[in-house]
């Protein structure tokens, strides 16, 4: 069977490890050009961790259309002038952990069940 790409995948010791040192980082980049990642990308939000990912369509969708942190895919010198303008901008940093904070509401358990559950009953209503 396959297991999803994420922090949840990992064994219970490294989990801890890995979420300690995604809240310790300045930020988490994710450079990836193929959907997948969002558990990443989520647990940094989640973690108060500034993101750079590429701009794909699913990373989009978590962070916002006008998200500065995001970078053409495969775009390297891209990714690279991100760091490099957090540290000549501190507040560049800022405002994505701020934005990141501010999306963080949108992935708590609680609503992501109340939202599957919502859907699971709209659909057994459209095949009454």
């Amino acid at each position: 069977m396959l297991q999803p790409l994420g922090v949840d995948s990992l064994p219970a010791e490294h989990r801890r490890k890995a979420r300690r040192r995604i809240r310790a980082a300045h930020a988490l980049a994710h450079p990836g050009a193929m959907e997948g990642g969002a558990r990443l990308v989520i647990e940094a939000i989640n973690s108060g961790t500034s993101v750079l990912a590429s701009r794909i369509e699913g990373k989009v969708g978590l962070l916002g259309d006008d998200f500065e942190g995001c970078f053409p895919v495969g775009d390297a010198a891209a990714l690279a002038r991100l760091p490099e303008r957090s540290q000549d901008e501190p507040a560049m940093l800022v405002g994505l952990r701020d934005r990141c904070a501010r999306r963080a509401a949108l992935f708590r358990p609680d609503r992501e069940r109340a939202a599957g559950l919502a859907l699971v009953d709209e659909l057994l209503e459209t095949t009454r």
